[in-house]
Formats: C-alpha cells, sequence, structure tokens
C-alpha cells in the first residue's frame, strides 16, 4: 500500500461508521477522531490510524475482519482491539489492556486529552466532573508508564 492509502482508507471507515453520531456536546462524532489523531502530532501512518479507528469497532458495526478486507495493517487492528472496551469488561481490565499495546497508550492519550477539554459539553453536571476526573486518573497513570518506557529505552542497563 502506497504511504497515505491507509490512512485515506480508515478515514473513509470511521466517517461512514460514525456518520449520524454525535458527541455530547452535538457535534459530528468522526470530530472527535480527527482530533484525537491531531493530538498525536505524529506522521506515523499506522498511528494515525488507530487514532481514526480507535472506536469503530466498539461504537459501531464495523467488524475486524472489514477492517482486514479493506488494507488495514495489524499493527492498526491490534491497537484499535486494544483501546476496545468489550460487553463485561470492567474498567480495571479495559485499562490493563491499554498498558499492554504502546500504540494504544499514545492514543489513549490523546483520546483522554479531548475527553476532558470540557468546552465540548453544553452544560457541566456532577457526573461530568466525575467521569473527568476519572479519565485525567488513567491519563496521569499512562504518562507514567510511558515515561518509564523511554526512561528505559534511553538507559537500557
Amino acid at each position: 500500500m502506497n504511504r497515505g492509502e491507509m490512512l485515506g482508507k480508515m478515514l473513509l471507515i470511521a466517517t461512514n461508521a460514525h456518520a449520524g453520531q454525535f458527541d455530547r456536546g452535538g457535534a459530528p462524532y468522526i470530530l472527535h477522531a480527527l482530533k484525537v489523531m491531531h493530538y498525536l502530532k505524529s506522521e506515523d501512518e499506522e498511528l494515525q490510524c488507530i487514532a481514526l479507528g480507535h472506536d469503530v469497532i466498539e461504537d459501531t458495526d464495523v467488524t475486524y475482519a472489514e477492517l482486514r478486507e479493506a488494507g488495514i495493517s495489524e499493527r492498526v487492528i491490534r491497537g484499535i482491539a486494544a483501546l476496545t472496551k468489550l460487553p463485561g469488561e470492567s474498567y480495571s481490565e479495559y485499562k490493563e489492556k491499554v498498558f499492554r499495546n504502546y500504540d494504544a497508550m499514545k492514543v489513549k492519550l490523546a483520546d483522554l486529552r479531548h475527553n476532558t477539554d470540557i468546552r465540548r459539553l453544553k452544560g457541566v453536571k456532577d457526573k461530568d466532573i466525575e467521569r473527568i476526573a476519572k479519565y485525567q486518573r488513567f491519563y496521569v497513570e499512562i504518562q507514567a508508564c510511558l515515561n518509564q518506557i523511554q526512561a528505559a529505552l534511553k538507559n537500557p542497563d
């Protein structure tokens, strides 16, 4: 696949999959996926694809088989799988799954950053504050884990 081709396919998949969906603030949901990708500030096409597709399995009818048929790489599929909360999966189980995938941690940081932007809400209720606090705690945990990984890479001894 040529550079940019997979990204174009994922953009089309995510846009079509999230058509008619809106975030809590009333904006088209695809804008959230685009913002998450933007926050990564990365030229890594596969990482960008994970960001665009991070909610397609969990929140739409898209399947892993359809992603494979479209030519989406296994790295991207593994990243999306790590970010997909399964029915019956506890929050702690979900978090552990994210922590096992470096790409998922990078995308989840960007996702949490956007999800904690209070300006996206039409009105802030107590449950919104609680959710934002929970997301902020997860953000700090991921950042600490990524910092440990980066330190280990710099000092392999």
